[in-house]
This record gives C-alpha cells, sequence and structure tokens, in this order.
C-alpha cells in the first residue's frame, strides 16, 4: 500500500497519480520535505517514500518517517513500481537509473559547494578526477551521466553561476538544468517574522545569542575544533549570552546521538542547548545575534539572512570558489583560538553579498517546483496558489539552567547596589566567587564545595546537616535558607550569590538591592529550626 499491485482494492483516494520521494539519509529527507508542499491540497497525487539502505548516515531515518507519517516502501518495491515523478536531493548511493519514473535531482544543501572528497560509490562506479581537474560533488559527470546520458530528466538549480559551471562541466546535461530557487531559504526568508518567538523559546529574553553550527568531517568545526562550545561557555557570562549548537545529520548519524550528548554532557549541564539533527537549526539561526561556523550550508544560510558571521573552521581547498560557500570564506571573518572569543563575537559583521549567490529568484522556489513537478507528471496544476511553509519552532527547547554557577559579586552597601556576574562551575571555575551548585550535579567535589546548595524537593535544613560548608539552600520559588535558620524570600533563586555576599559582608539586609539594573526586595523570617542549633 498504497502502490502494490492489489492497492486499488484497499484504498480510499484513488489518486491518479503517483510520486516516489528518494530519501538516502535525514540530510536529503528534510531537504525535500521543504519542497512537499507543492502538492498542498491535491487529492490527485499520492506521495510514498523510499531509500536504498546503501548510504552510511541512514541512522535515524525511520523514526523520521514515522513521526511525520508519511507511507514508505522497500526500495526493491520502489524499483518494481512504475511512478510519473521521483525527486532525488542527493546523487549518492546508486540506484537512480533503476528507477522507472521521471527523475528530478535537487541538491540537498545550498548549492554544489564542494569538491569529491574520495572514492565514494556513484552511479558508475569511483569518482576519479578528469584532466587533473578535481570534480565537484554532485557537478561532473560520473554523477549525471549513465552511458553518455543523463541520469535525470530536470536537475534543479537556485542561481544561473551553478548552471554555468554544469554548462561548462557538464555538458551533456546542461539541457536538463532549470532555475527553481531555495526552497530551504524561502522558508527562511517567510519566518523572519518569527524571531523573537524563537528567542522565546530558546529562553533568550535581552541576551545575545550565539549560534554554533557545524557540518560534519574531520575538516568541519565539531570536527577540527571540539573544545569551541566548552570555551565559548568559559568565556560568556550566563547572563547576557545564550550558546546554542548544532550539528549536521551526518555527524549524529555517525556516531550517535547518545555519544554526541555525552561527549557535550558537561557543556549542556552548563547551559547549552543542542538542537536536534532533523529540526530546529534554521530557527535557531533567525534567532541567532551571531553565528559561528565553517564550510557548511548553514553558515551560509545565516549570513545570507544578515546575521554577523564568523568561520571558525574552513578547509579552503575543499569548497568550490565559484560558489557561495566559497564566497563566504573569502569574505567572512575567521575566529581565532589564540585570542578572546568574546571580543570577537562582539566585532563580527554580516557578510550581505553572499545573499545573492543562494538564489536567483528568491521567494519563488515553490512555484517554479511546483510547475516542474506537475510537468513532469504530465498533470494540470491546481488553481490555487502554491504555499510556503513558515519554519516549524520544533527543536528548541528553553535555556536549561545551569546546574553549578560561580557568580562575582560586587557590592556598592550604601547605595544598595550590587553587580552579579555568572559563569558555569564545571567549565569555568573561578577564585573569589560564590559557588551555587544543584544537588542533582553529578560531581561530589562541586557540591562539597558550594556556598550554596540549590534544590527542588529536598528539606533545606537536613541540606545544610548534612553539607557542613554550605551557608545557603536555594528552593526554585526563591527562598533561601541560612545556616543560622532564617528564611529569606527573594523570588528567584539566581539572587542567592547576591543574598550570600551581603549576608558575608556583616550589613543588615536592605529592603531594596539592585541587582544588575533589577530591583529585588528580599523579605526575611526566622525559624528558629536551624542546623547549628541542632
Amino acid at each position: 500500500m498504497p502502490v502494490g499491485v492489489r492497492a486499488h482494492q484497499w484504498m480510499t483516494v484513488p489518486a491518479a497519480k503517483r510520486v516516489l520521494v528518494i530519501a538516502h539519509n535525514l540530510t536529503t529527507v528534510t531537504r525535500l520535505m521543504d519542497v512537499l508542499s507543492v502538492f498542498d491540497s491535491d487529492f490527485r497525487v499520492q506521495v510514498v517514500v523510499s531509500w536504498s539502505g546503501t548510504d552510511p548516515f541512514t541512522l535515524g531515518l525511520d523514526d523520521f518517517m514515522r513521526r511525520l507519517g508519511v507511507v514508505t516502501i522497500p526500495w526493491e518495491q520502489a524499483l518494481r513500481t512504475e511512478f510519473d515523478l521521483a525527486i532525488a536531493a542527493s546523487h549518492h548511493g546508486g540506484g537512480l537509473t533503476e528507477i522507472n519514473a521521471p527523475v528530478a535531482i535537487m541538491s540537498h544543501g545550498i548549492g554544489y559547494t564542494k569538491y569529491s572528497p574520495g572514492n565514494r560509490k556513484s552511479e558508475i562506479g569511483n569518482r576519479k578526477s578528469v584532466n587533473g581537474q578535481r570534480q565537484t560533488f554532485g557537478l561532473s559527470p560520473q554523477w549525471l551521466l549513465y552511458d553518455g546520458q543523463p541520469i535525470a530528466e530536470a536537475l534543479v538549480f537556485s542561481h544561473p553561476e551553478q548552471v554555468a559551471r554544469l554548462e561548462r562541466d557538464v555538458p551533456e546535461a546542461a539541457h536538463t538544468a532549470v532555475i527553481a530557487g531555495d526552497p530551504c531559504y524561502d522558508r527562511m526568508l517567510a519566518s523572519l517574522g518569527l524571531r523573537r518567538h524563537y528567542r522565546r523559546l530558546l529562553g533568550a529574553d535581552d541576551r545575545k545569542v550565539v549560534t554554533v553550527s557545524s557540518t560534519w568531517s574531520d575538516g568541519s568545526l565539531l570536527g577540527s575544533w571540539p573544545e569551541l562550545l566548552r570555551s565559548l561557555l568559559a568565556e560568556l557570562p550566563i547572563d547576557e549570552y545564550q550558546v546554542v549548537a548544532f550539528a549536521h545529520p551526518n555527524a549524529w548519524a555517525a556516531h550517535g546521538p547518545w555519544q554526541i550528548r555525552t561527549w557535550l554532557a558537561d557543556c549542556l549541564r552548563a547551559g547549552l542547548v543542542l538542537v536536534p539533527p532533523a529540526e530546529g537549526w534554521r530557527a535557531a539561526l533567525i534567532a541567532a545575534d551571531v553565528v559561528v561556523g565553517d564550510h557548511g550550508a548553514t553558515t551560509t544560510y545565516a549570513a545570507a539572512i544578515g546575521r554577523p558571521v564568523l568561520l571558525a573552521a574552513f578547509p579552503d581547498d575543499d569548497v568550490v570558489a565559484e560558489s557561495a560557500v566559497g564566497l563566504l570564506g573569502r569574505l567572512a571573518g575567521r575566529l581565532d583560538r589564540r585570542r578572546p572569543l568574546r571580543a570577537q563575537l562582539d566585532r563580527a559583521v554580516s557578510v550581505p553579498e553572499v545573499r545573492d549567490l543562494v538564489t536567483a529568484v528568491p521567494g519563488e522556489s515553490t512555484r517554479l517546483l511546483r510547475a516542474l513537478f506537475y510537468r513532469l507528471m504530465g498533470l494540470s496544476e491546481p488553481p490555487t496558489e502554491p504555499v510556503t511553509a513558515r519554519i516549524s519552532d520544533s527543536g528548541l527547547t528553553a535555556r536549561p539552567a545551569p546546574t553549578a554557577v560561580s557568580a562575582h559579586v560586587t557590592l556598592d552597601i550604601p547605595n544598595g547596589q550590587a553587580t552579579m556576574v555568572r559563569y558555569p562551575a564545571e567549565i569555568q571555575p573561578a577564585a573569589g566567587t560564590h559557588l551555587m551548585v544543584h544537588i542533582g550535579h553529578p560531581q561530589r567535589t562541586l557540591r562539597a564545595n558550594a556556598d550554596i546548595l540549590g534544590t527542588d524537593h529536598e528539606d533545606p535544613t537536613d541540606l545544610l546537616a548534612a553539607h557542613p560548608g554550605c551557608a545557603m539552600v536555594a528552593t526554585p520559588d526563591g527562598t533561601l535558607t541560612t545556616r543560622d535558620g532564617r528564611h529569606i524570600d527573594v523570588g528567584n533563586p539566581d539572587y542567592a550569590p547576591v543574598i550570600q555576599a551581603w549576608l558575608d559582608s556583616g550589613e543588615p539586609l536592605p529592603t531594596t538591592i539592585t541587582v544588575n539594573g533589577t530591583p529585588v526586595h528580599p523579605s526575611s523570617s526566622a525559624s528558629g529550626n536551624s542546623p547549628s542549633s541542632r
């Protein structure tokens, strides 16, 4: 079902045309999901998905399809079935020449931007250079021709620059080129107005959002500078910056989600928002104040929507110079690991020139793709206007509070002023600060050295009795219990280091303390049930 030999006996809606979507891996299928809105509200078209299983990065593909509710069929059945159209977003993995349908091939990135890195299986075998010239991945005879003839009825491009390279490198396929824009970029353009919404979901408020983007391979940001996330979290105060990160789905598939999260476990405890592989990365780019990235398509998309960009990794020799990514590499600033990171982030600038190479027809991709697909199917287009879906907020989560915080507090007691700068203590232990640690933190030494313990459920007096070095316990409602039995209500446990610093000064608590410009009104009561009296 719904394309089997006897499927007509069981189907409810007898669709006139059948479309096969060739998924390959999670990266390609997310790109293909951008274009399937062209079939919106058309009862005449039935879409099914299949993949050959030869791609090395298929982990998570079954679960993703199950969540979408898309019908999938075995690859063997797909090869035996006649379709009216097949859509692919990758040449990798083979099998396209065996499909019984007109084939349309799209780029699964931001055009064709990288040179072929090695011996990977193409339609006719291993890719090799021609006359000593390096071949562009997906845009060379080895990928596009079979027995000298084009594999696809239509090769979809976003810009004439890409077509010019096709005409130069594979003239036999030049007649199949169709400029139909970039549906991913168009969806981002349509979603720019949701920036505040995405930032609220990240818990960013008035803080700067630093979005870190990594493609896959050892030349990527994550592959060549894996410690960057820790360095950013150590250097950026948690009340002024929110660090968000995502990695290419191939990195998740190659290493496994458990491994990725385990490698970044201390960063997650320090407040890092890690976006899952399938969705959320585009919203994170829209929400960003600055993007740190590499030669992956996502960094170029960030530049194209006007975000300041810094490159933390960029293997220039692997990138096609004429492409949008190549232009980004020439124009964007490079992040220097030998210098303080914060100052570099704050000085990052946008690279608007990249936008003009991403697409020649901004906002028009859905219209142009629908015209192409319906022409290939021999079907009239629906009378309704094609739709462009805005970017889902799926994958964005509110900022997890760091579970161990080093807070440096400066007091101006006569004026009731306090300045507090906080860093994640697990990553940036700082001398001369107040250490606040949640009782659930897995590192015993941090818990034992804490001036302030945070708790969700435990009794504060019991915690104070069990931790003789702790001076105060904070609960989520902002109630602070001191060792001498006082209960101080400040409304937010984040202010606990300021209250402890004030108590350490020996001065009585005022009715109002201004913390980083925000008035805080501590109210105090005594319980007479202090651990010291027990």
